[in-house]
């Protein structure tokens, strides 16, 4: 078009434009400046972009001029797509370019173009841009497609309708005016994602952002960034595109946020992804399908639990109210989070399969005790943190709260805060606070509230042989077998025998007898003296135990692997499931006597045992205040459970003793068999009388005197002598002979014949009572003296048939 000059206007625009930053200008002060092409001499520049200078198109020839960039050969009659001034500008890769105007003066000659023309590469050169003449414009950039330019843009200067061809147009100056800054990255985008329930660390993947020259990570176990991970407040992670997140508690919720930034540090966050294994919600129906070990669960209204329940964590919501019935498992592979209210009735557990899981919020954890007697002590533990003992069982007299100290291997008063793993005992309450204060027994129920145990620290015990009174530190069943193989059998910390009161007796002369202790070591279980069943490998929650240190410095290691996660493995004292896969072959004797006498012993053979006393596998016999005590023999050793080596061989010989403050006749019974007993024979051989006895025929009776006797019982595997105790001693038929005892009464008849003579022996060959000339059918003998022991008798028919019977007078 052709142009017409309006000199006001252009004047009042430049001076408004006149503040603009100028990004690309040059005065063009040099002679002959046609003669580069492009000419960038005397140029100035944004350091943020490239420019080319100033350059002609192929369709116009330079002409030498001093300080303007001169041309000719413009076209006389219409626009020459070749035919132009051009300005090129490249910002830098993350830079942009906001255009402010474009001006410059110029010339002509007096046969030089007469119409010019502005234009650019956004449109492939098709529009003018502004209005320009031959003397100069100030030309406005201010048009949107002029803004943010983040590549290469042209610029061109056109003129045409020359008056000859020699008419030359020239630039005496340009400049370019913006401003230049760093491009805005995009907003990166992460995906979410959900992680395995043992995860401690995750990749996070992302995009290339153009312009984006360093990337910064934000994690925080809240949406809000408030509560950031460990190393992760704004981590530099530099122009890279993914990282590993670690650090992080197994089965918690993370949440993610990526910052771009550009090389003018400014900064755009990306969106807020959620890290975590998968949720399921109870609102009165699971929200996600039933509870798994890969998902965490929430409760968001209230809950009675009534089957086992494993999840990868849990979280109570402050308005939920949720129970846990007796006997059933609430098992986590990680943490608790309990902003309600969550109980466990009695025999309930909490098991958690990661040590290192986080716990948060109280629980409430019910435990009932055996049935008590005035006066006795609970040996206890607690499963939480933060419970007193006091409060544990407010009503207990106030002096009445111990625990054992280590070091000093005594009672020291304690009614403080239970420290875990820690045992106590606690005397029962008083008569009056019980629910019927005349009934012989009470069953005390407590609440211990506070935090649920995980992650215990090692315990100090105190020096070799001295007593420690250790607990179950956690809110399930520990698995005695396990707590033994830690701590005793691969690390010499305790004795391998564990011993549990079990409140047989009542207590006499301020005295608790020792015979309520039964014993426990990873070979098996052996009942108290004084009764009752025998541990079957489960500490039950809240319970304490006692146990000797050994020759290795403690401390004494509780984990997870000990936890014991079948259903109805919680209840108290003694009830349990087995776990440790070792060999085991075992014998369990009974030494009883009508007076109701009992002691109990335990031998087995089993992997990593040897045949010399290890504190690992064998237990010492304690009841000194017992009396009956009945044990295997080695060394110097009595015990009460004895390991022995593998492979068995039948040619192994067992030493008994036993030691009874009464005489008397007493019985030794064969409770129990497993592993290779069950289909072994079992002989006991009495060295007093010679006899050798097939246990799993009968039992075996014999009479005593008082006194301690350690060589009088073997037991062996082969039948190395021949039995004469056949057939049960205690069947007194025969074809002909029939023996009964009544009210001190010895009455012996005759089916057949009459009876000639009756000699009568103890078991020591010492003949109590001889009678002859009977001749009668039937003979009644009575004294006093065959009392409590057993006896032989020998009958002579007058047919001369003769009969020997042992029976117990």
């Amino acid at each position: 078009m052709r142009f017409s000059f309006s000199y006001l206007p252009l004047f009042l625009f430049f001076l408004n434009l006149s503040s603009a930053q100028n990004i690309f200008r040059n005065s063009i002060t040099g002679v002959n400046s046609n003669n580069s092409n492009p000419y960038t001499f005397g140029q100035e520049t944004d350091p943020n972009i490239d420019a080319s200078g100033i350059s002609r198109g192929v369709g116009v020839i330079g002409v030498d001029a001093n300080n303007r960039y001169d041309a000719k050969s413009w076209n006389t009659v219409k626009i020459d797509p070749d035919a132009y001034f051009e300005f090129i500008l490249s910002p830098n890769s993350d830079q942009k370019i906001d255009f402010i105007s474009f001006q410059y003066t110029g010339q002509t000659s007096v046969n030089g173009p007469t119409i010019f023309a502005f234009r650019s590469s956004v449109d492939d050169f098709v529009s003018d841009i502004g209005f320009v003449g031959s003397n100069g414009s100030v030309v406005s950039l201010l048009n949107p497609i002029f803004q943010n330019i983040s590549k290469p843009i042209t610029f061109r200067l056109y003129a045409w309708a020359a008056i000859a061809g020699t008419g030359t147009f020239s630039v005496n100056d340009f400049e370019f005016k913006g401003s230049v800054s760093c491009n805005e990255p995009p907003i990166p985008l992460l995906q979410e994602t959900s992680l395995n329930c043992t995860a401690t660390s995750f990749v996070v993947n992302w995009s290339n952002t153009l312009y984006t020259t360093n990337y910064f990570i934000d994690v925080a176990t809240d949406s809000e960034f408030v509560n950031r991970l460990v190393g992760y407040q704004n981590k530099e992670l530099g122009n890279v595109l993914f990282t590993t997140i670690s650090g992080m508690v197994a089965g918690g919720t993370y949440y993610v946020r990526l910052n771009a930034v550009n090389s003018c540090k400014n900064k755009v966050s990306s969106n807020i992804i959620k890290v975590s294994p998968l949720e399921t919600l109870y609102n009165g129906n699971w929200s996600n399908g039933l509870p798994t070990a890969n998902k965490n669960i929430r409760y968001l209204t209230d809950c009675i639990i009534d089957s086992n329940i494993e999840a990868c964590s849990c979280t109570i919501d402050s308005d939920s109210k949720v129970t846990v019935n007796s006997g059933v498992v609430l098992k986590l592979e990680n943490g608790l989070d309990v902003k309600g209210v969550l109980t466990f009735e009695n025999d309930a557990s909490l098991v958690q399969v990661n040590d290192n899981a986080i716990n948060s919020g109280a629980i409430v954890y019910k435990r009932n005790s055996q049935p008590m007697r005035n006066f006795d002590y609970t040996y206890w533990s607690s499963p939480v943190s933060g419970q007193t003992a006091k409060l544990l069982s407010p009503n207990t007299l106030p002096d009445k709260y111990y625990r054992y100290d280590c070091n000093a291997d005594d009672w020291t008063y304690d009614d403080g805060i239970m420290t875990p793993g820690v045992g106590y005992i606690i005397r029962v309450p008083k008569p009056p606070f019980w629910p019927i204060p005349t009934a012989p027994t009470y069953i005390q129920s407590v609440e211990f509230i506070g935090t649920p145990n995980n992650n215990i620290t090692p315990l100090a015990v105190g020096p070799n042989g001295y007593g420690n009174l250790i607990g179950n530190p956690y809110p399930s069943g520990l698995n005695a077998d396990e707590f033994l193989l830690e701590n005793s059998i691969n690390h010499s910390r305790l004795e391998g025998t564990l011993r549990f009161w079990s409140h047989n007796t009542s207590i006499a002369n301020n005295k608790y007898s020792e015979s309520d202790f039964a014993s426990y070591s990873i070979l098996g279980g052996v009942a108290a003296s004084s009764g009752g069943e025998k541990p079957f490998g489960t500490i039950a929650s809240g319970q304490s135990f006692f146990v000797l240190s050994s020759v290795g410095d403690g401390p004494v290691v509780f984990n997870n692997k000990m936890r014991v996660s079948k259903d109805n493995s919680n209840q108290q004292f003694f009830k349990g499931v087995k776990s440790i896969k070792l060999k085991k072959h075992r014998i369990w004797l009974n030494l009883t006597n009508s007076d109701g006498a009992f002691r109990q012993l335990l031998i087995g053979y089993i992997t990593n045992a040897t045949n010399e006393f290890g504190i690992s596998f064998d237990g010492l016999s304690i009841n000194n205040d017992s009396n009956l005590d009945f044990y295997s023999i080695i060394g110097a050793a009595n015990l009460v459970i004895q390991g022995r080596s593998l492979p068995f061989a039948k040619s192994d010989i067992v030493p008994l003793g036993y030691k009874s403050s009464n005489e008397g006749a007493f019985t030794i019974k064969l409770d129990e068999t497993d592993g290779l007993f069950e289909n072994q024979k079992i002989y006991l051989e009495d060295k007093e009388t010679s006899i050798l006895h097939d246990l799993k025929l009968s039992s075996y009776s014999f009479s005593t005197q008082k006194g301690t006797f350690d060589n009088r019982f073997v037991l062996r595997f082969s039948s190395v002598k021949k039995s004469i105790s056949k057939p049960d001693p205690f069947d007194h038929s025969n074809d002909d002979i029939k023996i009964s005892v009544h009210d001190s009464q010895l009455q012996i008849n005759a089916e057949e014949g009459n009876i000639s003579k009756v000699l009568i022996y103890d078991l020591k060959g010492n003949l109590l009572f001889q009678k002859e000339q009977i001749n009668s059918a039937q003979l009644v003998v009575s004294n006093a003296m065959f009392k409590h022991q057993i006896l032989i008798v020998k009958t002579y028919l007058d047919n001369r048939e003769t009969y020997i019977n042992k029976v117990v007078f």
